[in-house]
């Protein structure tokens, strides 16, 4: 495996990470600085390929996962046994896997869903970054924790990190988490401030918050502007509108937010 930054933070009793957005965003920054500097000031979609598979030194795999193929991506933190369908019949069956592997849904591949591979990609790489001390052999929960299974992390298809939604438990906090240094590595905050800037040169405003509701020029860069970051870093919508509302540049009441 890559040498990779170490995550400096506290952690839970079953070695979860105690760290807050802000940490996490410099966190995201530091690992590309050290991966692939030139994503922090480039206007160009993250390779999220290379990140994973040779930054990490993962090794991605693409399985069925799940008949309804709503388990998009999972990852196995030690070496074991993980059902994958076969193919061909539907049936499932046990696949041995070695520590550091990804598995991912093989509809990812097709061109429609390129931006949805790109943030499982991601995700399972933030796994990997922020939870294999939650997954090690030496976690003090042992075979008695919370999780069912200590060898793997399953990420169900959707984003759902929404701001206004709590972690009920260790699990779902992992996996929050994960989507938000997914976001923060495809959308890294130093690139971002530059396409924010730049979306506001092209009106001739200065950059400053949107907020909506309050007016119509306000209500129509809150849909336009996800729509143009999403272009720019090659992911979904709705992922840029999450990220811009997490970082404060979107917001639907006047609060302090970003920093443009």
């Amino acid at each position: 495996m890559s040498i990779i930054l170490e995550l400096i933070t506290s952690y839970t009793f079953s070695q979860v990470p105690y760290i807050t957005y802000d940490a996490l965003d410099a966190y995201a920054e530091d690992v590309l600085r050290d991966a692939m500097p030139e994503a922090l000031n480039s206007l160009c979609p993250v390779d999220a390929e290379r990140f994973v598979e040779f930054y990490l030194g993962l090794d991605v795999l693409f399985k069925c996962l799940s008949y309804d193929r709503q388990i998009l991506g999972m990852t196995a933190f030690n070496a074991g046994y993980v059902q994958v369908l076969d193919e061909l019949t539907g049936v499932s069956e046990p696949m041995f896997v070695e520590a550091g592997t990804v598995i991912i849904e093989p509809s990812l591949t097709l061109k429609r869903n390129i931006q949805r591979r790109r943030f499982t990609y991601l995700h399972e790489g933030s796994h990997w970054l922020l939870h294999r001390k939650a997954f090690s052999a030496d976690n003090p929960y042992g075979d008695v924790g919370k999780y069912e299974n200590q060898y793997l992390a399953a990420k169900e298809g959707r984003i759902d990190y929404s701001r206004c939604q709590k972690e009920r438990d260790d699990s779902e906090r992992m996996e929050r988490q994960a989507d938000f240094l997914a976001s923060a590595i495809l959308m890294p905050r130093p690139a971002l401030r530059m396409a924010y800037r730049d979306f506001f040169k092209f009106y001739g405003e200065k950059p400053r918050e949107i907020i909506r509701g309050v007016d119509g020029l306000d209500d129509c860069f809150a849909a336009q502007l996800p729509e143009y970051i999403g272009k720019i870093f090659n992911v979904s919508k709705r992922a840029a509108l999450i990220r811009l509302e997490k970082l404060g540049a979107i917001v639907d009441k006047q609060k302090r937010g970003f920093s443009p």
